[in-house]
């Protein structure tokens, strides 16, 4: 699959029609997909109350969503090369089509997880084919623009999505959350049936059964475990030694490890390709996106939290003020993936990292009483600064030289490392809460009473400190890249 690139005199490719209609094809699944990771927290309490489960139950309607996209990743790039990109993507939006009709139908808690997890196994293969998609057609020089694309609705559905979530809980059941996804994924269906180019398939390849099952279970695994800290019931560090908590992450981390020597050893090539970390510009963009996903993560824990339980407001109104951020991605990934094209990720990345710290720093100071106005601004600046990290990151991994068949694996790569340092974000982000809340006032994360605004300056100041080592680890990022 491959999409002429259009030069003029020297200058950077241009993003031609056939790129950009393959890109509105892309999106429309992804938008799908991505919405449909978030629109379920907001309808919790009242499937629960409709289901008469239990919250720990119900929790599982998003968690089973969750680790079955992490199951889906590693198996994705194996799928692409057998079956080839088209029919992935077709097969992954009609399984998410009929799970999103099973879902609406749903008659239990149980059946309602059950179909949940079918739609994060489609989910997850949608954003993986999307990502090899957009980068084999647009290959190396225009990777930034390709990952703008996917960056657009992805910055933004995480926002919307809860949003109308809200109003459609207003006026209807919440069934109409999957209901109302079924014409979008029609169309997503029709377009890319029409538009989406016949590309290789490769019939003798082979699934790597072993590396699947030590790789899909240690990722859910570790996971989950980091999800449940702040859930753990105890207080401060302590959270992370809860056997809830100690068993999956300790589980998972074998699992991972196992998979780490199983690869090593095994001739032929691996669920994920280790050879790619013997390359330096892959490694580096790879140990940033790890950090891009912890930040972007554990302030998206915080910030919600904060308005909560300091400022006091509904976990909706909460959700909603998020709204800035995912404008300013929004907005930012429009141009970012020009700029990281024409003058390499070193410069836009480290200027990304001064706009995020700049748009962090306002919620260090920020009291039972905050200057609303001045937090939206710094939420659309920390979300153009989020913007302008991730994707010239991601825009890298495919422009270090690796060969053209090393796409599906590096997409699982780019994918693994942002979902773990999301994880792993969030549980910091809970432990340096809890542990500041304890020091300040003697709050516990079981006692049940809301933290103080101390423990949040504390937070988000560490979160903001952290900026440091990603800046330092930025500046061995390329630069421009010469013209051949």
């Amino acid at each position: 699959m491959t999409v002429a690139v259009e030069q003029a005199g020297g200058r950077e490719p241009r993003v031609d029609a056939k790129l950009v209609k393959l890109g509105v094809v892309v999106m429309l699944g992804i938008i799908v997909s991505v919405i449909d990771g978030t629109v379920m927290v907001v309808a919790l309490d009242t499937v629960r109350r409709e289901f008469a489960a239990s919250t720990g139950t119900v929790q599982w309607v998003t968690g089973a969503y969750l680790l079955a996209t992490c199951v889906a990743i590693p198996a994705s790039g194996y799928a692409v090369n057998r079956f080839s990109a088209r029919t992935v993507w077709l097969a992954a939006l009609a399984a998410f089509l009929v799970a999103s009709v099973l879902c609406g139908i749903a008659w239990s808690v149980s059946s309602l997880i059950g179909f949940r997890i079918v739609q994060g196994l489609s989910g997850g293969f949608i954003g993986m084919v999307a990502t090899i998609v957009l980068t084999r057609a647009a290959g190396p020089e225009r990777a930034g623009r390709a990952f703008s694309m996917v960056a657009v609705p992805s910055s933004l559905a995480p926002v919307l999505g809860p949003v109308a979530a809200g109003a459609v809980l207003d006026a209807a059941s919440w069934r109409w959350l999957f209901y109302g996804q079924v014409p979008l994924l029609v169309v997503a269906l029709v377009a890319a049936a029409r538009l989406l180019p016949h590309d290789a398939k490769d019939p003798s390849a082979r699934l790597d059964w072993t590396g699947l099952l030590l790789l899909a279970p240690g990722l859910s695994a570790l996971v989950f475990g980091l999800s449940t800290v702040a859930d753990a019931g105890t207080s401060g560090a302590d959270a992370l030694t809860a056997p809830e908590v100690i068993g999956p992450i300790v589980a998972g981390l074998l699992l991972i490890a196992g998979f780490v020597v199983h690869a090593l050893r095994r001739r032929a090539t691996s669920i994920i390709d280790v050879r790619l970390f013997g390359n330096r510009n892959f490694n580096v963009a790879g140990g940033l996106l790890f950090i891009a996903g912890f930040l972007l993560y554990g302030l998206l824990f915080l910030i919600p939290l904060y308005y909560q339980q300091v400022v006091g407001l509904s976990a909706t109104a909460a959700g909603a003020l998020l709204a800035p951020q995912g404008l300013g991605m929004g907005i930012a990934a429009t141009v970012v993936g020009s700029w990281s094209d024409r003058l390499g990720a070193r410069p836009v990345v480290l200027g990304g990292l001064l706009l995020t710290a700049a748009g962090t720093l306002p919620f260090v100071f920020a009291d039972a009483q905050p200057h609303d106005l001045l937090l939206a601004v710094a939420l659309v600046v920390r979300g153009v600064g989020l913007a302008a990290v991730s994707i010239p990151l991601s825009a890298t991994l495919y422009q270090a030289g690796l060969p053209q068949e090393s796409i599906p694996h590096i997409a699982t790569a780019s994918a693994v490392s942002m979902r773990l340092g999301g994880a792993f974000g969030g549980a910091a982000a809970a432990v340096v809460l809890q542990v500041a809340a304890t020091s300040v006032a003697g709050v516990g994360a079981s006692s049940g009473a809301s933290l103080p605004p101390e423990a949040f300056t504390v937070a988000f100041g560490a979160m903001t400190g952290l900026l440091v080592a990603p800046f330092l680890l930025a500046l061995f990022l390329p630069g421009r890249r010469r013209a051949p």
